[in-house]
Formats: C-alpha cells, sequence, structure tokens
C-alpha cells in the first residue's frame, strides 16, 4: 500500500471536486469579485463546490486502481490544470522528525474579500491518518480521520469528515459532517459518500477495468432533501500511454468527450468538448503543452468563446513547484478582460 499521501486540506480540497459535476473554468474576471471554484461568491467558502466545476484527480497512487473522475484525467491536467489559480496561491508544508506535517496555504484574488487561508496539522500513522485544521479567512475548524486497511484481498478506506465554525459571539456551531467510505479489488472501485449532517447529496460510483487499458464506469448522485436522484451518470475511457480517449453520458442526455495524444517525447496535443442531447457542439476548448529539457511545462489553450491562456510549469529545486499562468480574451485580447497570477508550492 502506497504512503505516499498529500496533506489533508489540500487532498480534501481536491476530492470535495471530485465529488461534483465536470466542466471547463469561468471566463477570467479581473475587475470583478472572481468566481470561484466553489458554490459561493466568495473564495473563503471555498470547499463547498458546484456542480459545474472540472474534477482533477490527484495521481494514482502505485499498485491501486484509478477512479471514475480519472477517465479523460490527462486532457484535464493540459487544459485545466494551472488555469484556475487566482492572482496568487502560496502553499507550505514542512514534516517534522515525529513525522506531524504542518501546512499553512492562502491563495487570493484582488479583493480583499476573496481571499482563502489557513493551518493545518496532519499525521498519518500505518493504517490511518488525521487532521486538524483551521481555515483562517472563515474561522471554521475541520477535522478529519481516516483509516485504510486489506480486505478480502482488496483495499478498503473510510474517511470521517466533520466541520465546525465559529460565530460572531465566539461560539462554536456544528457545520457538515460525512462519511466517505470505498472498497477497490481490480477490476472493480466503489465508492460512496454518505451525509451525516448538513450534507445534502448521497452520492457514490462503481468503476470496472474490464480489460487492459479500458475502464467502465457508473456515478449517481441522490438528493436527501428532494429525495430524488440528481444525476445518472456512465463513463467509458481507453488510455494506452500515449493516446488517452473519454466519453462520459449523464442524465441519459448529456454528452462529453476528451481527447489527448502524445506527439514524441516533448509534445502533446488535447481536445474535449461537450454535447448536449441532440443540440450541436456547445462548448469546446482545444490546446497543447510542450514539456522541456528541464522538465518544465509549457501550455496553452483557447476556448470556444475565444478565451485564451498559457501556462508555465516548472520547479526550482527539489521541494518548490511554481506555476505562472495570463489569460484574456480572444476576441478582445486589448480591451478585453485580463488574467494573471502565480502559485508557489514550498514541500519541505
Amino acid at each position: 500500500m502506497s504512503k505516499k499521501r498529500l496533506s489533508s486540506i489540500f487532498r480534501r480540497n481536491r476530492e470535495s471536486e471530485i465529488e461534483n459535476d465536470e466542466e471547463d473554468e469561468p471566463v477570467p474576471e479581473a475587475k470583478t469579485e472572481p468566481s470561484s471554484q466553489d458554490n459561493s461568491s466568495k473564495a473563503q467558502d471555498k470547499p463547498k463546490v458546484k456542480d459545474d466545476v472540472e474534477i482533477l484527480p490527484v495521481p494514482v497512487p502505485e499498485g491501486e486502481m484509478p477512479t471514475y473522475f480519472h477517465v479523460g484525467g490527462a486532457a484535464k491536467e493540459c487544459l485545466i490544470r494551472g488555469y484556475k489559480f487566482g492572482v496568487w496561491h502560496l502553499r507550505c508544508s514542512s514534516k517534522m522528525d515525529n513525522g506531524v506535517v504542518l501546512s499553512s496555504f492562502g491563495e487570493g484574488n484582488p479583493l480583499l474579500t476573496s481571499v482563502f487561508g489557513g493551518l493545518e496539522v496532519f499525521k498519518e500513522f500505518e493504517n490511518s491518518h488525521t487532521s486538524l485544521t483551521w481555515v483562517t479567512s472563515s474561522n471554521e475548524f475541520r477535522g478529519e480521520l481516516g483509516v485504510r486497511g486489506l480486505v478480502a484481498g482488496g483495499i478498503a478506506h473510510s474517511i470521517l469528515r466533520s466541520a465546525l465554525s465559529m460565530t460572531d459571539e465566539h461560539q462554536l456551531s456544528i457545520g457538515s459532517s460525512l462519511l466517505k467510505a470505498g472498497f477497490m479489488r481490480s477490476p472493480f472501485n466503489i465508492e460512496i459518500v454518505v451525509p451525516i449532517v448538513k450534507e445534502p447529496t448521497l452520492m457514490g460510483y462503481v468503476l470496472a477495468a474490464p480489460a487492459e487499458n479500458w475502464l467502465l464506469g457508473y456515478r449517481t448522485v441522490y438528493s436527501v432533501a428532494e429525495k430524488a436522484f440528481d444525476k445518472h451518470a456512465f463513463c467509458l475511457g481507453y488510455n494506452n500511454g500515449s493516446t488517452e480517449m473519454g466519453l462520459k453520458a449523464e442524465n441519459f442526455k448529456d454528452l462529453r468527450g476528451s481527447l489527448f495524444q502524445r506527439i514524441g517525447e516533448s509534445w502533446a496535443v488535447a481536445l474535449k468538448m461537450n454535447f448536449y442531447g441532440e443540440e450541436q457542439l456547445k462548448k469546446f476548448a482545444i490546446g497543447c503543452q510542450y514539456q522541456l529539457e528541464d522538465g518544465s511545462l509549457l501550455k496553452a489553450k483557447v476556448r470556444d468563446d475565444g478565451n485564451a491562456g498559457v501556462v508555465f510549469q516548472t520547479k526550482i529545486g527539489e521541494n518548490v513547484d511554481v506555476t505562472y499562468h495570463v489569460g484574456c480574451d480572444g476576441k478582445a485580447p486589448i480591451s478585453g478582460e485580463h488574467k494573471i497570477g502565480a502559485s508557489w508550492i514550498f514541500n519541505c
């Protein structure tokens, strides 16, 4: 079982996206309150994301199966990663001698009301982990307790997540709580998210790998409040290392697809497109990437609405990851809206 894990607050932010739908990122807005990746108008509420956020799954640990959201993952990496950061994004993690990981994180846009940040303490044990996070921007405390183990020849895992918020009167109020559980044994991977307190939906998926390089999956979302299904989704994926294709059909009417193709050792192109029933092509994004000799990655893309962007990813030393991005309205590159930002990640 792989011991390599992300610090939980960052894994949780990514996995909160995993529990939602997939779309392209919003058009950059430099002069107004920016649209965040979540369901609120403020980035301080970031962990609550809405159903039009693109999923960016973490890499699959060695010996484990991919998830439903890894279908089309290479195209997402090319066309999504790096473009969504605000004006600044900073993260610093330090692992102590006793294995405790101390982390601080922050990101924001020009308006101070859009700042998001906090502190976390994370500890991983033999087959479990625990963390406590203080989100300073929203004055919220989040706890997590996770357990993993070998069961029936596969890997079972469960994570309990709870949140408490501090009121203006400096009193703690109960926040949301959920239980995420799963079991993977090749060729199947099953995962379910069960609401406990103040969580509106019950979610889950089943993924199968019927043949080498192929994935099949089904996902559902059930609204507890409305007592009705919000989503039925099916996926088909193929990936042989150089060519990746993905198809996802939702609610028996919406269809989206992606294609990622490596060209030689340095170049790759990607395409994502959305179909809606019998309508014509509704949305698309096309882009390319070039890997420099030092391992740095230069990416560029353009969307159907004319929005264009460029991302440069590199490493400064072994423990510092840096990303720069610029974006503009391709239909009005001078007078239109612009976006520029930087992300620095320190791991020591």
